[in-house]
């Protein structure tokens, strides 16, 4: 049917890339005789220029069989240069392996020609090539290009897509985001960038610009960046739970002072005891009383440097109480170990620092007692052992068994309790 066509080129190669058989269009063209070209391979007559990516393309087609690769190349026939786009294809015949190519002369200066065609398929290539998404519409929303990528994640092939309306694919919802970003792209001309949801493998970062020819869209795929989002999202809300059901107040403070975050307790200790409100990005001096700021400054700073450091000190409040806190300070730094600031840990103490000064004021009475006890007994014991002594003196002087026993029990008796006081006494000055 091509043999004797005025428009197009035919030709068939082996897998040597020899010619098998040109029709007379192509002879014409390359001034080859159509008789004799068996021993003439399919590039002899090729503009150097467009030699390797012709060899690219007959090696691309040689490895896809039953696949269409294009290709535009200049032929050179003497003083004459004509240009050439062939549509290759390659496929078995009596078990040798065989590529057609039926080809179409453009007109006009070929090198212009040339350089447009050779423009796209290169932009085409570029388009396949990327591992993001990309497609085109006119101004009627009528498909006019799309890539490889685009038809990996639909499922569709661009064939069934280019020529047919962007709404008969994808529905004009005003639910999803693609409808209304593409919609306002359109109207107001000008770059609206959005997030689409694609379940259940992606979700994609989208740009969708205007043109001259109606509206470019381009896409990336952010699943992962997504799926990480949301589980720091979710470790965030856990986390702040966490904090948010202690007792404790948990604040974290940049390094130039500023609120970066605070627990639930802290924004009720606020607001009853301060009559104030904590907002993320104040200034946190606006909060510390003044006769707290000197010492707030420097455990800042030290926890600034890299110190951990606790202190417990009473707080004298607004409405004339005094409570007990402990603070704790310690740097906080980010994954790639720079400095975010410092968290700050506030514990109301009051219950355990007036059980232990009540326990201190309980120890100081017993000591008191014991010290009386001691002093006050040491007096008359001091005398009985004496009296004791005198009367030991007469034991030798009587013989009667029954004071002899008494003496023995009250020397006894004293000594004990002599023992005792010393123990006493010894204990109270260690202390």
């Amino acid at each position: 049917m091509l043999e004797h066509s005025e428009l197009f080129s035919c030709m068939l190669m082996n897998e040597e890339g020899y010619y098998t058989y040109i029709n007379h269009r192509f002879a014409q063209i390359t001034g080859l005789a159509v008789s004799n070209i068996s021993h003439t391979k399919a590039d002899t007559h090729i503009h150097y220029a467009d030699l390797e990516f012709f060899r690219n393309q007959l090696f691309n087609c040689s490895q896809h069989p039953g696949d269409k690769f294009s290709v535009t190349v200049r032929y050179i026939n003497g003083d004459h240069t004509h240009t050439v786009q062939w549509e290759l294809c390659c496929y078995t015949d009596d078990q040798e392996q065989v590529i057609l190519g039926i080809g179409v002369p453009l007109s006009g200066d070929p090198l212009e020609e040339f350089s447009a065609t050779r423009y796209a398929q290169q932009f085409n290539e570029y388009l396949d090539g990327v591992q993001d998404g990309f497609f085109a519409l006119n101004r009627n929303w009528i498909f006019i290009r799309v890539n490889r990528f685009f038809e990996q994640v639909t499922g569709l092939n661009r064939h069934d897509m280019i020529g047919r309306s962007f709404w008969d694919i994808f529905p004009d919802s005003p639910d999803q985001p693609y409808a209304v970003a593409m919609r306002k792209a359109f109207d107001q001309e000008q770059t609206i960038t959005f997030e689409q949801p694609w379940p259940p493998e992606y979700h994609f970062a989208v740009s969708a610009s205007p043109s001259k020819e109606g509206i470019i869209c381009y896409f990336i795929d952010i699943s992962l960046q997504k799926k990480q989002q949301l589980e720091l999202l979710a470790n965030e809300i856990k986390l702040k739970a966490i904090l948010d059901s202690t007792t404790d107040v948990n604040i974290m403070i940049s390094p130039d002072m500023h609120i970066l975050n605070y627990n639930r307790t802290a924004g009720l200790l606020a607001e009853e005891y301060f009559r104030t409100q904590l907002h993320i990005g104040a200034n946190f001096m606006h909060y510390v009383m003044p006769e707290l700021r000197e010492s707030f400054q420097d455990n800042f700073n030290r926890a600034l440097a890299g110190e951990k450091l606790t202190t417990e000190r009473p707080v004298a409040l607004p409405n004339g109480d005094a409570m007990w806190f402990q603070f704790l300070y310690y740097p906080v730094y980010s994954d790639a170990e720079s400095m975010m600031g410092v968290a700050m840990n506030i514990t109301n103490i009051n219950g355990r620092k007036t059980a232990e000064m009540k326990l201190l004021q309980q120890y100081d009475k017993m000591r008191e007692i014991a010290y009386l006890q001691s002093h006050e007994a040491r007096a008359p014991l001091s005398n009985i052992l004496g009296l004791i002594n005198v009367l030991m003196l007469y034991t030798e002087k009587t013989n009667d068994p029954d004071i002899l026993q008494v003496l023995e029990h009250l020397n006894e008796s004293a000594a004990r309790l002599d023992t005792v006081i010393q123990k006493i006494v010894s204990n109270t000055r260690q202390e």
